[in-house]
């Protein structure tokens, strides 16, 4: 038997393909394979599905979706099921050569690896743009090797959170989640998002509007979904959505939208909509919420200070993000935060001063961030990387 006709490459390709067919379904015109959101959905799907054959020992083909999509419920939950189940895919994402050979893994450290948002951007196939990361071994270019830019997200367009260095795994599993949730309401009969539907019991009868979203009965112990339980309404003439038992709801006969007047809400702006907006805190304020929420206040001198509260105006640029990758898992932001001393602003050290911001997580939605105060560009810069290995 041969390495591609073994049960194991025959399970993940059946993933694969049953994860594209998904994939084929929520986009118009079917999934781009060009496409770094619409690779990373698919890819997730089918790294879950693989898995629980390996786990239960059902056929890929066979493996419910109400499983898959309870496993799908965050990332943290895919990590634990991929590498409690999946032999060595702990271990690949420690790995330092290009592949590891095994298209199961080679596509879990794809999920998992992060991206620089300022690489230059390069279609496949395509030339590469001047400037950005060079690759150490460059290709073959009329008789001479030359180094060219890494291209941005493996050559590929991307729609979902381009400009974050985050892995797949962590900024797609909710978009893969609505994929299959899609399906499992199709297999059940249910409705599909943004369907017109139409309220036949409870508070609401005889109103009509759209789904948003989909309605669960979470089984942990079993460790699926059933449903859809309800959905999310956006009813005609309401503003905001409503909660909606499935079986107070029909499909609506009408396929309109609800008529409004362009760029208008349904019930009219809401209370305050016209209300000017509060003061600008003072750069004194801004200064001391920024020593606040600081793991390091004293690294700004009193001198510094004083000349920060006495500014007249306060700006700020959110200037690089990288990120490292599993197991060492950290992102890092460099922020500046930039003090007009004078009513009009002059070029030059006296015209201004400067105080950088790192902040550190080690999750796309860590609540919770470290964040540590500099003086000076280069200090900011040791600090991210003394935290997170990340030379910026």
């Amino acid at each position: 038997m041969t390495a591609q006709t073994t049960p194991a490459t025959r399970a993940w390709d059946d993933a694969v393909r049953r994860a594209t067919a998904v994939a084929n379904s929520e986009r118009p015109g079917g999934m781009d394979e060009d496409c770094w959101d619409d690779v990373a959905i698919r890819d997730i799907i089918a790294t879950v599905l693989y898995a629980l054959h390996l786990r239960t020992g059902t056929e890929t083909d066979t493996v419910p979706w109400s499983s898959v999509l309870w496993w799908l419920h965050d990332d943290e939950r895919v990590i634990s099921l991929v590498e409690d189940t999946v032999p060595g895919a702990a271990q690949a994402l420690t790995e330092t050569t290009a592949g590891t050979g095994d298209a199961v893994l080679d596509r879990w450290r794809w999920l998992n690896r992060t991206w620089d948002p300022d690489a230059p951007v390069r279609r496949r196939n395509r030339a590469s743009s001047a400037g950005g990361t060079l690759r150490q071994s460059g290709h073959e270019l009329f008789g001479s090797r030359v180094a060219v830019a890494e291209p941005r997200w493996d050559g590929m367009s991307r729609g979902i959170a381009g400009g974050l260095p985050d892995p797949a795994l962590e900024v797609c599993t909710h978009w893969a989640a609505g994929a299959v949730a899609s399906v499992l309401s199709a297999e059940c009969r249910g409705f599909a998002i943004y369907q017109r539907v139409h309220v036949v019991a409870g508070d609401f009868t005889g109103r009509r509007g759209y789904v948003q979203d989909l309605g669960w009965i979470v089984d942990d112990e079993e460790q699926q979904l059933t449903g859809p339980a309800g959905y999310i309404v956006d009813l005609d003439g309401t503003e905001g959505s409503t909660p909606i038992d499935a079986e107070d709801l029909e499909a609506a006969r009408d396929d309109r939208w609800a008529r409004r007047l362009a760029g208008t809400l349904k019930d009219g702006p809401p209370p305050g909509w016209g209300a000017p907006l509060p003061p600008s805190p003072s750069c004194g304020e801004d200064l001391e919420e920024l020593l606040g929420r600081a793991g390091n206040p004293d690294a700004v001198p009193e001198e510094l200070r004083q000349s920060i509260r006495d500014a007249h105006s306060h700006h700020h640029l959110d200037l690089r993000r990288l990120a490292s990758p599993r197991p060492h898992r950290a992102t890092a932001q460099l922020l500046l935060h930039w003090y007009q001393l004078s009513d009009r602003y002059v070029d030059g050290p006296d015209g201004r001063a400067e105080l950088w911001e790192v902040v550190l997580t080690e999750h796309l939605r860590d609540e919770e961030p470290t964040r540590l105060l500099a003086t000076n560009e280069q200090a900011a810069k040791a600090l991210a990387e003394q935290h997170t290995g990340l030379p910026l």
